[in-house]
Formats: C-alpha cells, sequence, structure tokens
C-alpha cells in the first residue's frame, strides 16, 4: 500500500487541472503514473487510471449541477457519437502506425491549445480597450447551441482518434468543444465532463474485466484526484469565460507536450 501517497498525489494535481479545464485524466494522470510506477505494466496503468477517472469525472459532473449550465444535452451527443467510434478506432488501430498518428495528433493539440489561449488574450484585450461592462471579444463563442448532430458528429471523430491513438478523450471533447464548437468555456468544461463519464463507464468496464488494474493504485488516485476536481471546478467557476478559455488552452498544449514526451520515451 506504499502507492497510495504517490498516486493520490498524482490524482490531486491532475483533478485540479480537469476540475479547471477538463483535460487532464488521461493525458496527465496516466503520464504521472506511468513515471511513477514504472515496474507496472501500462495497461495495468492506463486500466486504472481509466477507473478511477470514472469516480473522479462523477465528482466533477455532481460538482457542476448547481451552476446549471445545461450541459446535459450537449454532453450525451458528444458520448453517443464517441462510443461507437471509440470501438471503430480501436479496432483499427492494429493496420495504422499509431505512434505516426499521436505524433500528429499531439502537435495539433498544441497549436489548438496555442490559439485558445491566443483567443482569449485577444479578447481581454479587446475588452479592456472598450470598457468593463461592453460584449467585445464575444465573437468567438457562437451564439446558440450547436445542433445535437453536429456535436455527435464531432464525437464520433473524437472517439475514433482516441480509440485510434490511445489520447485521453477529455483534452479532444474540449478541444472540439471550446475550439470548432465554439461553446462557452464554462459550458464545454462541464459537457465534457458529463461525455467523458459517459465514454469511460464502457472503456472501464472493459479494463476491469480483462482485469488491467490495480487497486491501490486506483484507491491512490481517487483519494486525491476527488479533492482535486472538486478545488478545480471552485475555482473555475470564478473565473471569467475568457480566463478559463485561456487555462483551457494551456491544459491542452501541456497535454499534447505530455504526449510527445510519452513518445520520446
Amino acid at each position: 500500500m506504499e502507492s497510495l501517497l504517490p498516486a493520490a498525489g498524482a490524482g490531486l494535481v491532475g483533478g485540479a487541472l480537469v476540475g479547471m479545464t477538463g483535460v487532464g485524466a488521461g493525458s496527465v494522470i496516466a503520464a504521472a503514473l506511468l513515471m511513477l510506477f514504472p515496474d507496472v505494466s501500462p495497461q495495468v496503468i492506463v486500466g486504472s487510471a481509466t477507473l478511477q477517472a470514472v469516480a473522479m469525472k462523477c465528482a466533477g459532473v455532481a460538482a457542476r449541477r448547481q451552476f446549471r449550465l445545461r450541459e446535459g444535452r450537449m454532453g450525451v451527443a458528444m458520448a453517443a457519437g464517441a462510443i461507437p467510434f471509440a470501438v471503430a478506432g480501436a479496432w483499427a488501430s492494429s493496420a495504422v502506425p499509431g505512434a505516426t498518428l499521436r505524433s500528429v495528433l499531439a502537435l495539433v493539440l498544441a497549436v489548438v491549445g496555442v490559439l485558445l489561449v491566443i483567443q482569449a488574450m485577444a479578447g481581454e484585450a479587446r475588452a479592456g480597450g472598450v470598457g468593463a461592462g461592453s460584449n467585445a471579444g464575444s465573437g468567438d463563442v457562437a451564439v446558440g447551441d450547436p445542433a445535437p448532430a453536429r456535436v455527435g458528429t464531432f464525437g464520433a471523430a473524437v472517439g475514433f482518434i482516441a480509440g485510434l491513438t490511445s489520447v485521453g478523450t477529455g483534452t479532444l471533447f474540449v478541444s472540439a468543444l471550446a475550439g470548432p464548437l465554439r461553446v462557452e468555456a464554462h459550458r464545454a468544461v462541464a459537457a465534457a465532463l458529463v461525455a467523458g463519464v459517459l465514454t469511460l463507464v464502457v472503456s472501464g468496464a472493459t479494463h476491469a474485466l480483462l482485469r488491467h488494474y490495480d487497486v491501490a493504485i486506483v484507491l491512490g488516485t481517487v483519494l486525491g484526484s476527488i479533492p482535486g476536481v472538486l478545488f478545480g471546478t471552485a475555482v473555475s467557476h470564478r473565473l471569467p469565460a475568457r480566463a478559463l478559455r485561456g487555462a483551457i488552452g494551456a491544459g491542452i498544449a501541456v497535454a499534447a507536450i505530455v504526449s510527445m514526451a510519452r513518445m520520446g520515451k
């Protein structure tokens, strides 16, 4: 049980990042566990990170319900597209060089993250130039919700890429919602958490059936990730939408850098 403390530390940091930005469950927590427990097989690390993420994201979804962000419909539509195509992507991964795809996708994520940061900074500059009460800079957010079919289409793409490359779905969900779908930052994080829970239940059950988990690592990570995600949720709610959009971009960029570092090993 000596693995409880380091796993809890990884969970606390990753959970705070997930609570704030929706990013970090697969990319940050799993990467940290791989470094902390080099003698444990990667399959067990990934399975343990996935199982703890179900509990962590359930806590994150419950914490955000009080804000009444109306994220449920978008999250379900995203998951409905992602789940079947994640299975298809996993099957296709045996025939496609995953290392090449992961390198390309990591680069794309880095670009998306930097663009979100730049958009947030540009919006802040416009708002500062016109006055605090102005709506300047809101043009990077859609007026209404995207159609469920459009959300589901992006979800299918996210699921397939995640199954193909093993890049975390949270990173991809938030990238799609806050990026091309132009959903307001707080709602993008909330919807990504809903979609993440539904998707992770399926993949978590698969890992459990295959016994790809370590009880001590799962328990230790959960002990840190649930307080972390609650803390991150409280912090994110106090951030202006532009600042949160910038934080999401920074989180996605960090996830891309971590992915690149993992490919170099």
